[in-house]
């Protein structure tokens, strides 16, 4: 069976109950399932079937239909990020092989600019140009889709410079869904916001498994800081995902004192609180937080609620049919207390990455995906996060790999060294700055609209300092750690 099997069972369940409200509008349960029958048979009309198939839509229904249709259909989905430029995206289309390409009117430009940069151009259908091809006739219950086959490849920021396509297969989806359910168990009383990314694994963590539980998804095309405050509100929300810098942004906001959320029961985050920002979301919102900690790869681990003043750092227990150990570099589990790497088991971990046979074996061994991340295991048995083995910067909830940003400085006239970091930041997490080494008259506003031509704006650096000379070792390897020391503060 393929991976939109849960949605399916919780449609034939719940019919008439509201699954999805977005912008006013509102989808029942039988009506997102007959949306989604009517988008397999458009897909499988277009041949799209067994082919990788990338899309770019906002988060809106559009996107839980046509992803889980890619699903029935049998392709290979390849969600996209539009906050990327048209060369990041054509690397993608051109790595997966993307044939088919679906958009939102809103990324039709966009798109254009990507075919235009594409070798083996896929053909583009808007939303509404895929539906016309519905054949009613055509319904893809009792089609026979391999448990498996890969499902999806999603990108992520690799440590080469170049975005990893992590491929899961249908039976590692299914997994992912069901295990978030258990995890963390949503009921038809519930409503949770949902202003993440649609692109991103937040769909498999959170949104199918809110629908699983027969509740209600309110979707927002993205985050805006006063409007989450509204719907909140209006909504009588009782579960939804914070990052910190959401939650920073949104006390900003004039006014939210006054609005009433009684009704949230639950927030989600992940990432790093700064003590101020901690206390204010406390004060605000209440003791009401559960910290995760998971990835692309991998499925979840989930503290509990109160956690975050009980074991301020816990990210808790792996969630449903998963296993979390903190392992030695040999691989060995490490006792209570001790700092080592992350390791995370079981049905719902990644397949491998895609076309990248070397990085696959590096972190996949013995059935443990290996994260590159540093924790350790307190004695109640749940996950501490220590860090990161590898130099990949988060900032706003994105990754950023510093080599990227550190290829595009170092081909601007002038740049002779560069070195880029993530800071600690209030407001992103960390804040993305550059250190270079001019051999000439460069200013900070040309590097700037340098990087913006070649990348997302969250990786284009926040500040760039210049010095004569980084340091370097006796490698010649630039010394992270001294520039990381200098430009802490």
């Amino acid at each position: 069976m393929d991976w939109s099997y849960p949605l399916l069972a919780a449609c034939e369940r719940h019919p008439r109950r509201t699954a999805i409200r977005h912008r006013g509008s509102a989808l029942t349960f039988g009506e997102l399932e007959e949306r989604i029958t009517r988008t397999a048979s458009a897909l499988h009309a277009v041949g799209a079937g067994g082919r990788a198939v990338g899309w770019l839509l906002p988060t809106a229904p559009a996107a839980i239909e046509i992803s889980m249709g890619l699903a029935r259909a049998g392709a290979l989905a390849v969600p996209l990020n539009p906050r990327l430029n048209a060369a990041e995206i054509a690397f993608i289309c051109s790595d997966s092989k993307v044939e088919v390409l679906i958009v939102g009117p809103e990324f039709a430009a966009l798109a254009e600019a990507v075919v235009a940069l594409t070798d083996s151009p896929p053909r583009v259908f808007t939303a509404q140009e895929l539906d016309a091809h519905a054949d009613p006739a055509s319904s893809p219950d009792g089609w026979l889709i391999d448990d498996d086959a890969p499902a999806t490849v999603t990108y992520t920021s690799g440590t080469t410079g170049l975005p990893k396509g992590v491929v899961r297969t249908h039976r590692a989806n299914a997994w992912n869904v069901m295990n978030s359910a258990l995890g963390s168990p949503r009921t038809s009383t519930d409503v949770e916001l949902f202003t993440l990314p649609a692109y991103g694994i937040g769909l498999l963590h959170f949104a199918i498994p809110v629908l699983l539980g027969g509740a209600m998804l309110v979707l927002d095309d993205e985050f805006d800081a006063a409007r989450t405050w509204r719907l909140l509100a209006e909504e009588r929300a009782t579960r939804a995902f914070l990052a910190p810098t959401m939650m920073s942004s949104m006390l900003e906001v004039p006014g939210h004192e006054d609005l009433d959320l009684s009704a949230l029961e639950v927030i989600y985050t992940a990432y790093e609180f700064s003590a101020r920002l901690r206390e204010r979301a406390l004060g605000r919102f209440g003791d009401i937080f559960v910290s995760m900690y998971g990835l692309t790869e991998a499925q979840l681990t989930c503290a509990a609620v109160g956690d975050l003043t009980r074991k301020p750092g816990s990210v808790g227990t792996a969630m449903g049919a998963a296993r979390m150990r903190v392992v030695a570099e040999d691989g060995t589990p490490l006792p209570a207390g001790e700092v080592g790497e992350i390791a995370l088991h079981g049905p719902s971990v990644m397949s491998g990455y895609h076309r990248r046979p070397e990085d696959t074996a590096a972190a996949l061994r013995d059935g443990w995906l290996h994260t590159g991340d540093l924790g350790f295991i307190d004695a109640d048995g749940d996950l501490h996060y220590a860090g990161r083995s590898k130099e990949m910067i988060k900032t706003g909830g994105f990754s950023v790999d510093p080599r990227e940003v550190e290829q595009v400085l170092l081909g601007i006239p002038g740049i002779e060294q560069a070195a880029v970091l993530g800071i600690a930041d209030e407001h992103w997490g960390e804040m993305v700055i550059a250190i270079v080494a001019p051999t000439g008259a460069v200013d900070a506003a040309a590097i700037t609209s340098a990087c913006r031509e070649r990348l997302a704006g969250f990786k284009v650096p926040k500040r760039i300092h210049e010095l004569d000379v980084l340091p370097v070792n006796a490698t010649g390897k630039v010394e992270r750690g001294r520039l990381r020391e200098r430009y802490a503060g």
